[in-house]
């Protein structure tokens, strides 16, 4: 069997990739992509104490997922520049807040404020939205990734340091507060991955070992040399590996958008290909990719790192064996030739057809497809109810559970040559 970087689908493969804005215009001739990113306020939400209206995440979900995409997003109580998303019924019982010029958030007609991270009824109504959102929204199909938010500027889990009078620690949330929020998410997300954005946000190694981390600032701070950028801070704190189960995504740098794709390797910023093999990165926001109409330069550019991201699957060789009672038993040899694995374990179909091309047989399998990393390769194996004489041809799919999602596609040439969507396995057989 033959590999194919750009086989059908492989550029819109689900989980990974680039990904705009759900509210970006979207038509057939957008960059490729199976992933869309939005924020949202907590108070369009959180409507009292304990009460929640989750009419806005339904309203987004649902939008994209009928353009057969899934969904990354994260909760804000104050993003600069946007309206404060604070609920109303702790801004009605006098919870304090500050104004503050950051990120020109004081040159918007409507500025936001920074919460009192030491209420206590601020920290109990966060961590009583998680466990909420959890209970509603933990594997949701239509749902690929969850960055953890609510704290901080844009929920980035950072605040300038703006000291209160007679507080010198500023606005910062408490250490046992960070944790309480983050022991919320792993009691309620068990499906779901959930990131964070740096892994100094809590010095308790097994609490963050159940999280994946996200670079807002990718290729602007992501290599280094200072200590405080990303991967510098990854390597202090001993969560380089992480990518191994849990994903790694982020934000290209928004100020790089527009110019990162006109030369290959990139002129500006950080080297695309160290970051991207180095971090094990699967998915990146890029708005600037959906907003205007690419040259055919930077699309080829764009394509080329995009296919670096996450898993690239291949499937090197197949065979057929008589199995029992008359069955067939397939057993295929899959490379992972991307720079991480896939992170859920969705189905596998299998379909064999004569040699009419009528189907004759079918059945679905459960692969480890997360244990299949970087480098490595598997034989798995299948077993159809039909007998080997009668089989011609299989195909393979591994199937998106979202209603009209993307299947995964197998970088192969063989990827869709009978049935789109699906791997036409070239069997050997010792018929």
């Amino acid at each position: 069997m033959a590999f194919r970087e750009d086989a059908p689908g492989v550029d819109e493969n689900p989980l990974r990739g680039f990904m705009p804005y759900s509210s970006t215009r979207q038509t057939s001739q957008s960059f490729p992509h199976s992933l869309e990113w939005f924020y949202l306020p907590l108070s369009e939400v959180v409507t009292g104490p304990g009460t929640y209206d989750w009419t806005a995440v339904e309203h987004q979900l649902t939008a994209i997922a009928a353009r057969g995409h899934q969904a990354v997003f994260r909760f804000f109580v104050d993003y600069p520049k946007k309206p404060s998303g604070i609920p109303k019924y702790l801004l009605d019982a006098g919870l304090r807040t500050f104004p503050y010029t950051d990120a020109d958030n004081a040159t918007s007609p409507t500025p936001s404020v920074a919460p009192d991270y030491r209420d206590p009824r601020l920290i109990e109504c966060m961590v009583q939205f998680i466990l909420a959102f959890g209970a509603k929204y933990d594997g949701d199909v239509r749902i690929a990734y969850l960055t953890a938010g609510l704290y901080g500027f844009w929920g980035e889990w950072h605040v300038h340091n703006h000291p209160l009078v007679g507080e010198p620690r500023g606005w910062e949330i408490s250490q046992k507060d960070k944790d309480a929020l983050l022991r919320a998410y792993v009691e309620s997300f068990h499906r779901t991955p959930v990131m964070v954005r740096y892994p100094k946000v809590t010095d308790d190694r097994r609490l963050l070992a159940h999280f994946g981390f996200h670079d807002d600032s990718f290729l602007w701070d992501t290599l280094g040399p200072e200590n405080w950028q990303f991967w510098p801070i990854m390597e202090r704190y001993g969560t380089t590996e992480a990518w191994r189960s849990r994903p790694i995504g982020g934000e290209i740098y928004p100020q790089l958008q527009d110019v990162i794709w006109d030369k290959w390797p990139n002129s500006k910023g950080q080297d695309v290909r160290t970051a991207i093999t180095r971090t094990h990165a699967t998915w990146m926001l890029d708005s600037g990719l959906f907003k205007t109409e690419l040259t055919t330069t930077q699309r080829a550019n764009a394509l080329r790192a995009e296919r670096m991201l996450g898993y690239t699957l291949f499937c090197a060789a197949a065979k057929t064996t008589r199995g029992k009672e008359g069955s067939t038993v397939l057993t295929v040899r899959v490379e992972n030739r991307g720079v991480a694995p896939i992170y859920y374990t969705w189905p596998v179909d299998l379909q064999a057809l004569d040699a009419s091309g009528n189907l004759i047989g079918q059945t679905r399998v459960d692969w480890p497809l997360p244990s299949l990393l970087p480098g490595k390769k598997a034989e798995w194996s299948g077993v159809l109810a039909t007998p080997l004489d009668s089989v011609r041809t299989v195909l393979l799919q591994i199937a998106n559970p979202m209603p009209g999602g993307h299947p995964v596609a197998f970088a192969n040439a063989e990827m869709g040559t009978v049935k789109q969507g699906w791997l036409t396995l070239a069997l050997t057989d010792p018929r």
